[in-house]
């Protein structure tokens, strides 16, 4: 038998309440404008802690995707608030309570939960893993999870309705709210997003030395005929990812061949030395071979090297200014920390790197200069002579050792 009442009201501005509607519909918008700054701040806040490291770079497809969804999420967050003030306090339109208490607690979970799911993920991901050791681009949210950041406001919008149905008649209403949803993310998207450039610029302008070196070289092997992918110079332009240091380190093991280095691959060598990129961390002790914590082609290889190749070929010249490279870093001056402000960034990191270098190597320092003393004493490299600086034996307390080398003619041999 039916009973009066079992018919559900058609939702309406008045039977809301003209002043609760207006009034939570403001409250919604309000509240998604405050959630869109916080969301796209947050992000620039967290990524600046990523700069200690690798930063997280975004190209702007990433961004305009992050910028997207946050103005989504944040409406239909906002859409959850205005529901939970739609629904408080008494109306005689709506006779079943316990739905009205349902509803709005329904809107608060769902509301609340999002938010922190959004916070944790959204932390974790620049504190741990993007700002990791090695990390380089191995978490591809754009390709490999965009239907999440499509989900997941749809499904907040939508399971904000489902229980509004169970209290009301909602008919048109649901069309006209996904009309008002769109144009209030598109809107949100269009202003309410953060200056990306702040960080971004301050990253290229600390690292503009590294990055027009870089530039530079390449542009001087186009002149040679060798191209590198945009994909190399990234790889470069980065300081502790994954192939940056098994690119050190593949072309540190190019040398310790006996066949003839490329080119190329002289070029790269060249870079990662002047950029002082590495091939991992400082893996050996004090008990242990500390040159293997080197990085970059022995000394005695590149010695080994230039034998192979004519006086005048363009590949001795490039092996003379890997040596000069590396002397640039055993005689890069001692800064005190009253004097940084008068260097650049560049040049108080290489004073950093001439540090570890004579903590974590024994006897780089002392071939070196036993190599770059052979070849001043050689006439026919008299033409490269001005690129082997003079460098003088720096026992560093008793850190660095001498190990003699037999230079010929013919190579090298350890005594």
């Amino acid at each position: 038998m039916l009973t009066k009442g079992f018919i559900k009201p058609e939702i309406s501005i008045d039977n809301l309440g003209k002043r609760q509607f207006w009034t939570g519909t403001i409250i919604g918008i309000l509240i998604a404008f405050v959630l869109s700054y916080f969301f796209n701040y947050s992000r620039e806040s967290l990524r600046m802690i990523t700069f200690m490291a690798d930063p997280y770079i975004l190209t702007e497809k990433e961004f305009r995707l992050y910028d997207l969804f946050f103005a989504s999420l944040a409406t239909s967050l906002g859409f959850g608030f205005t529901i939970i003030y739609w629904l408080r306090g008494r109306n005689k339109n709506i006779r079943k309570r316990y739905l009205k208490t349902f509803t709005i607690s329904n809107a608060c979970l769902i509301t609340f939960v999002t938010l922190m799911l959004v916070a944790r993920f959204g932390s974790i991901l620049p504190l741990i893993v993007y700002g990791s050791q090695g990390y380089d681009g191995h978490l591809d949210l754009l390709n490999d999870f965009w239907l999440i950041f499509v989900l997941i406001p749809i499904y907040v919008f939508f399971a904000h309705w489902n229980t509004i149905r169970m209290i009301f008649r909602t008919r048109y209403w649901v069309l006209l709210s996904i009309v008002f949803y769109i144009l209030t993310t598109f809107y949100l998207y269009k202003t309410t997003y953060a200056d990306r450039d702040i960080l971004n610029q301050s990253y290229y302008s600390q690292n503009k030395q590294r990055f027009d070196y870089i530039d530079s070289e390449f542009d001087k092997a186009k002149i040679h005929g060798i191209f590198f992918r945009d994909s190399t110079k990234q790889i470069l332009r980065k300081k502790y990812a994954e192939r940056t240091a098994d690119l050190v380190l593949s072309l540190k093991h190019a040398f310790q061949t006996e066949k003839i280095v490329p080119l190329d691959t002289l070029i790269l060598e060249k870079i990662v030395i002047h950029n002082m990129n590495k091939h991992g961390l400082y893996f050996y002790g004090r008990h242990q071979d500390r040159d293997k914590n080197w990085s970059y082609a022995l000394p005695e290889n590149i010695y080994e090297q230039i034998l192979k190749h004519d006086v005048d070929s363009k590949e001795t010249e490039l092996l003379f200014e890997i040596l000069s490279e590396q002397i640039s870093l055993f005689t890069a001056p001692r800064i005190n920390w009253n004097e940084r402000e008068h260097y650049t960034e560049y040049e108080r990191e290489k004073s950093n790197f001439r540090r570890n270098l004579m903590h974590s190597t024994k006897t780089i320092q002392s071939r070196l200069i036993q190599v770059v003393d052979r070849l001043k004493s050689d006439k026919r490299y008299e033409k490269y002579h001005y690129l082997l600086q003079d460098i003088e034996f720096n026992d560093d307390i008793g850190r660095q050792k001498h190990c003699e080398l037999k230079i010929t003619d013919a190579g090298i041999l350890y005594k």
